[in-house]
């Protein structure tokens, strides 16, 4: 059986309205069954439960995640910054699902990907083949610790996606939704029991102008030092300024131009940027830290490198199930921050790769989607997930 899928959006100013409208749009679409699953991207600026019981008054009690980002990605459509809310309802199909949430999960991160990846495989039940698809608050810490806890329970064969959650680049307070409620500091998996393989998709599109560079130490979210000097002495070297150069202020418009690609045993790369630095010339890093002795790059591309990423990824997700009933897409709010008045076009080269499979997704603070081995946390990186 075929999964139906069904979309819907609102703009309307007041929470509970934008969420009855953005939820009976949706379920509509579903041409009379039940939904199974509803996943809601929205703007942090809504008073939130009120958001989800209006969702959850239309959808019933079909299972609900769901996250704050940086602007939605709904059928073609980018809602933007203070645009509204967008709403996926998906019947089962031939899947089943599971869901577990965590919050407060700062300290505890590790411990918290094991038990919520379990607990939610648990509920959905065994099947040749799966996905989780794992939101998080982006300022939770090093959200690679989230990630290995999830993969030390799914193992190689099981395909991780999703994004952390945002608050359209304030920094301040993201969330994650589980059902009616609003997890605070917090995390959640959804486990998708398929008869298929799942894979995911992920591109960036940058390219390296700097010559490798040895993590020698990091902390937390912080990269201390390159090459045992000041982090960010040498990332302002291998830009041609001095150092001290860019200030505190500047930093971030800068850096956003400029991340780092840590580099793979495969030859590839995975994204890390970085967000600020510290008067002591520390480097901290949204969401996962490259650890000590690792080998970055500092990286560059252009806009049109950037969008083409698009069609690739969701070719390829297409290409691997040209039957699927939603595209799945992660972007990050640093590519949104790029594109500027451009961010419009991936959503629209999003859906139109994709045809008549309708494109769901958010900006997120943080990409999930396993690459190599066990590492699997990326930013400024576009990941897509046909289902």
């Amino acid at each position: 059986m075929k999964m139906r899928s069904g979309t819907g959006i609102s703009r309307m100013r007041d929470a509970a309205e934008a969420g009855r409208e953005a939820a009976a749009a949706a379920v509509a679409g579903l041409a009379g069954e039940p939904p199974a699953l509803v996943i809601v991207f929205t703007t942090p600026r809504y008073d939130l439960p009120a958001l989800l019981a209006s969702i959850r008054s239309v959808t019933g009690d079909a299972h609900l995640i769901g996250a704050t980002g940086s602007g939605e990605i709904v059928q073609g459509q980018h809602l933007g910054f203070g645009g509204g809310v967008g709403v996926l309802a998906l019947t089962a199909g031939p899947y089943r699902f599971g869901v577990a949430s965590a919050d407060h999960i700062r300290g505890q991160l590790n411990q918290t990907g094991q038990a919520i990846t379990r607990a939610s495989r648990a509920e959905a039940g065994s099947s040749p083949h799966a996905v989780v698809l794992l939101l998080a608050d982006c300022l939770a810490g090093d959200l690679q610790q989230l990630f290995q806890g999830a993969y030390r329970i799914t193992g190689p064969k099981v395909s991780i996606t999703g994004g952390a959650a945002g608050d359209e680049l304030k920094f301040v307070r993201t969330c994650v939704f589980h059902d009616d409620r609003v997890v605070e500091e917090g995390a959640v998996a959804l486990w998708i029991a398929s008869e298929r393989p799942l894979p995911v998709v992920t591109r960036h599109g940058w390219e390296p102008i700097g010559i490798p560079l040895l993590v020698t130490r990091a902390e937390d979210t912080e990269i201390i030092e390159l090459n045992g000097r000041p982090a960010a002495v040498v990332y302002e070297e291998q830009l041609g300024l001095a150092p001290g150069q860019l200030s505190a202020a500047q930093f971030w418009d800068t850096s956003i131009d400029h991340p780092f690609g840590l580099l793979q045993a495969d030859g590839t790369t995975v994204i890390r940027v970085a967000r600020a630095k510290s008067e002591q010339g520390a480097l901290k890093i949204q969401g996962c830290i490259p650890p000590a002795g690792s080998a970055v790059q500092v990286m560059s591309s252009s806009i049109e490198a950037l969008l083409d990423v698009a069609n690739e990824v969701a070719s390829t997700a297409l290409a691997a199930y040209p039957d699927a009933g939603v595209l799945l897409a992660f972007s990050c709010a640093a590519r949104a921050k790029l594109f500027g008045e451009r961010t419009p076009e991936e959503s629209r080269r999003l859906q139109a790769a994709a045809g008549a499979v309708p494109t769901f997704g958010f900006y997120c603070c943080g990409e999930f989607a396993r690459t190599a081995g066990v590492l699997g946390t990326h930013n400024a990186t576009l990941t897509a997930l046909a289902l």
